[in-house]
């Protein structure tokens, strides 16, 4: 595994202190903090660069506290990576042994993923149980740590049943078009009714489905909060489970997956797998990408009476350039537009961002909920599954939706 960049190659985050990031940082609008925004966080990892700034607990938890989301990149003037900056920041405190959280811990845990997640799914009912004792109905528990077992009781149960276990690892087709399926830890443990409205679609289109078994998570969580060397293990093993299969296509249907995966040669660069990483990573396609731009999919109608909104997320729109391909299928399937909020925001998950601040992360999902309530819609549908765990905490029951199981 090569090692983490050292300081001194770390890239530069110069910042030209315009403040253009503060009109849309999610956490400044909230906090109303220097600290919380990508002009404080830059100019504080410049100074610690130049070693003008010695890192300790404040500094650490000012570089933790960040969604990661890219708004601030889309304003900045200097065209400032600043999620790249901050990923790099956190690597390199890792490496130097000085940060240590929950988040650490869930990124070994992804690692497991496909060993954990079969092993876990017969103690759903069990692991739900528990989940009530922690959260609300723990006296204890609420009054000592309220935000974090709130937290713990809206995280979406359990399924009783992985989505790998209900499906063969080939679906045969008609069609001379042949799909790898990644399925991610969210759709196989958490949401596998979305899995299933895709590989349904892909019955109807005929095609050549492929599931690899050895397949697990695509390593978003683990460098996001630093852990490089997993991130870098787990991009060898996509590398390895769908290097080898002769797909026209990687098909994923959670955005945040997608995102990952065609980062796959960046995250391996300077490796041995660097290029097979970059041929991969080139096939790569998010489930409405790949239904609207390669499979020429067209929904059948499906009545809703409910006005519905598509929740863009981070690593969708901003990661990938992808919005108009889920509304595409949305208003053909619906036979309807679309309910629009003024701005795309941050529904703030963020992965391991909702374990290490639950209140925050709460907050700035109610927000955004709130902002589809005003616009008039009555269903959410959106396309990764950290979002809709974070919008199902927010919303009332059933108000959430993969968008898969609209259009199939």
């Amino acid at each position: 595994v090569p090692p983490v960049l050292p300081q001194e190659t770390l890239p530069s985050p110069s910042c030209v202190r315009c403040g253009a990031c503060m009109t849309v940082c999610p956490l400044y609008g909230l906090l109303g903090r220097e600290t919380a925004v990508a002009r404080g966080k830059l100019n504080l990892l410049e100074a610690w660069q130049e070693g003008r700034l010695i890192s300790n607990k404040t500094f650490e938890d000012i570089i933790s506290c960040c969604l990661l989301c890219g708004a601030c990149t889309d304003k900045c003037a200097a065209g400032l990576e600043t999620p790249e900056l901050i990923k790099a920041a956190r690597a390199r405190l890792n490496q130097d042994g000085r940060i240590w959280h929950p988040a650490v811990l869930l990124a070994q845990l992804t690692w497991q993923a496909p060993h954990l997640i079969p092993l876990a799914a017969p103690l759903a009912p069990l692991i739900n149980r528990i989940k009530l004792w922690v959260g609300r109905d723990s006296g204890l528990m609420w009054r000592l740590f309220p935000h974090l077992s709130a937290a713990v009781q809206e995280f979406p149960n359990p399924a009783r049943r992985p989505l790998r276990s209900q499906v063969p690892r080939r679906l045969p087709g008609r069609s001379s078009v042949k799909i790898a399926f990644f399925v991610g830890c969210g759709l196989e443990a958490l949401y596998p009714e979305a899995g299933l409205a895709f590989l349904s679609i892909c019955r109807r289109l005929g095609l050549d489905v492929v599931i690899p078994p050895g397949q697990g998570c695509c390593g978003l969580l683990s460098e996001s909060v630093g852990q490089r060397e997993i991130a870098v293990q787990q991009a060898r093993r996509f590398v390895q489970e769908f290097g080898a299969i002769k797909a026209d296509y990687v098909v994923t249907a959670c955005a945040s997956c997608s995102y990952q995966l065609k980062r796959a040669g960046r995250v391996l660069a300077e490796t041995p797998q660097a290029e097979e990483a970059l041929r991969l990573a080139a096939r790569v396609r998010e489930a409405s990408e790949f239904l609207v731009q390669d499979a020429d999919y067209h929904p059948a109608f499906r009545f809703r009476d409910a006005k519905v909104v598509f929740h863009d997320p981070c690593h969708l729109h901003r990661g990938q350039g992808i919005s108009a391909e889920p509304r595409a299928l949305l208003r053909e399937a619906l036979q309807t537009e679309l309910v629009e909020p003024p701005e795309k925001k941050c529904c703030g998950l963020s992965g391991a961002f909702g374990v290490m601040y639950p209140k925050l992360s709460a907050d700035l999902g109610r927000a955004r909920s709130l902002t589809f309530a005003e616009a008039g819609a009555g269903l959410v549908a959106t396309s990764c599954t950290g979002c809709l765990a974070q919008l199902a905490r927010a919303l009332p029951v059933g108000q959430v939706v993969h968008l898969m199981e609209l259009i199939c």
